[in-house]
This record gives structure tokens, C-alpha cells and sequence, in this order.
């Protein structure tokens, strides 16, 4: 064999056998959704007086502590007097009776740790003031800017991380069912709306929205509509007859908002 074949031959001979040696390219392993950042500050909170507790998640950088979930039928009830009496008699926040428009008032949803829906926005400030009165500290609704920080952005895996008209079965869901986000935060998106600042504005989308109206910068006004079942008056003071996808969650800070 001439020598310039001879030399190609053992050229070929020698990229062969590194392709061989070489090893395969791993297939591309699917993203797993962040879980909390270890970075997270959590706090549990008890409300004093029952057996009750709910978790707070800290905003980075601030003395601002916001619910991991909204509040739930376990914590609200605590604070209503159905039997048409505080129930314990040792603080002097008003507080709401049963709904005379809404049988059930659960919307046959189910109560525990469902999120207590379809309260005035008068009803949510006033429940922080309670929960105040109880557990001290400053409680109350987060301002817009905190409600976003809490929320992040609006994930790509939304259909993981919230309960829309896709996938809710035509009402709410428990608390904490969804996968959080990087916060720790969880149904910031979906579930219900919740109330932010005065009351006025909610943010966050609900139960029975399309998922692409589930979106971190949605934002929902206060619709007095929504009270004209109500046959108490002034109507809506503490509940909302049509407002089964109104609910909050709540913020306890060193102060009021800036």
C-alpha cells in the first residue's frame, strides 16, 4: 500500500476508535419546578386561645411577614360570632354574624383548610384588627408592590401552581395543595382573589378564571354589585352575597404600610 494511503488508513482508523471511547450525551433531564428557597424565613403563628396555626413567609429585606396561604375557613371562623356573640368576650373588635343570602355560607365547598371566601373587604381589615388583639403585632392586608413581591412572577407551569377554571372542579381548593413558588408562597395565583391595601383592588385571579387570565399583574375592582343580594343595610358589611371568589391573606409588619 502506497505510504499516503497507509497513512490516511491509520488516521481513520485512530477518529474511529475516540468516537467509540467517547462518551454518549446524557438526555436532557426535565425541569423539576423549584421548590422554596432555603434562603426562605418562615414563622408559625398560632392564634392564641385554640389549637389553630398558619405559617408566615418573610418578604426578603423587609420587616414584612406575609401568610403563606390565604386564610382559611379554620382561622376566620375563630374569629365570627355565629351564635350571635364573641365567644369569648375579651376583645371589643365587631365582628361578623352568619350571612342571611349565602346557604351555605361555604358554598357546600367545605370549611377547615378551604379559604374562607366571600367576606366584605370591611370584614378582612376588621379580622386583622382581631387577629391583632390576639397575638399582637400590626396585621393587615398587604399593599399591592407587597402582594407582587409575594407572588413572583407568573410561572410557566402555572396548571402546577394554581387552581383555575382548568383543573379546580368548579370551586376552591385546600390551602397549600398547589406547588409553592420560590418564596415559599403558595396560591398567590388562583383560588380566590384576594384583597390588597383598602380593600378595593384584588389581585390574583380565582378558581373560575381561564388560566390565562390567572396572571401576576391581573388586578380586579371592587364591584358594589356584588352586595345587592344582601338584605342587611347597609349591605356588604361583612359579607358579599356574590362574591364567591373573593378571599385575602394576611400581613403583619413592624408598622403601616409605607
Amino acid at each position: 500500500m502506497p505510504a499516503r494511503l497507509l497513512a490516511l488508513s491509520l488516521l481513520a482508523a485512530a477518529s474511529c476508535a475516540r468516537a467509540a471511547e467517547a462518551p454518549a450525551e446524557a438526555p436532557a433531564e426535565a425541569q423539576t419546578p423549584p421548590a422554596a428557597s432555603a434562603a426562605a424565613a418562615f414563622e408559625t403563628v398560632r392564634i392564641p386561645g385554640s389549637a389553630v396555626a398558619f405559617e408566615l413567609v418573610r418578604l426578603p429585606g423587609t420587616g414584612v411577614w406575609i401568610g403563606r396561604t390565604e386564610v382559611t375557613w379554620d382561622e376566620y371562623l375563630l374569629y365570627c360570632a355565629f351564635d350571635g356573640a364573641p365567644p369569648d368576650g375579651v376583645d371589643a373588635v365587631a365582628r361578623p354574624s352568619k350571612p342571611l343570602d349565602t346557604h351555605p355560607f361555604d358554598r357546600r365547598w367545605g370549611l377547615g383548610r378551604r379559604p374562607a371566601v366571600g367576606m366584605s373587604a370591611n370584614a378582612a381589615l376588621q379580622y386583622c384588627a382581631w387577629l391583632g388583639a390576639r397575638a399582637g403585632g400590626v396585621w393587615r392586608l398587604p399593599t399591592e408592590a407587597e402582594w407582587e413581591e409575594a407572588c413572583g412572577p407568573t410561572p410557566a407551569d402555572l396548571d402546577a401552581r394554581a387552581w383555575t377554571a382548568a383543573n379546580s372542579g368548579g370551586g376552591t381548593q385546600e390551602v397549600g395543595k398547589r406547588l409553592p413558588n420560590a418564596l415559599g408562597v403558595h396560591d398567590a395565583l388562583g383560588n380566590l382573589w384576594e384583597y390588597c391595601g383598602d380593600g378595593s383592588v384584588l389581585r390574583g385571579g380565582c378558581w373560575r378564571d381561564p388560566p390565562a387570565a390567572v396572571r401576576r399583574e391581573a388586578r380586579l375592582a371592587f364591584d358594589e354589585d356584588w352586595v345587592l343580594r344582601d338584605p342587611n343595610f347597609p349591605p356588604g358589611v361583612w359579607w358579599v352575597p356574590d362574591g364567591d371568589h373573593l378571599g385575602f391573606r394576611v400581613v403583619r409588619a413592624s408598622g403601616p404600610p409605607r
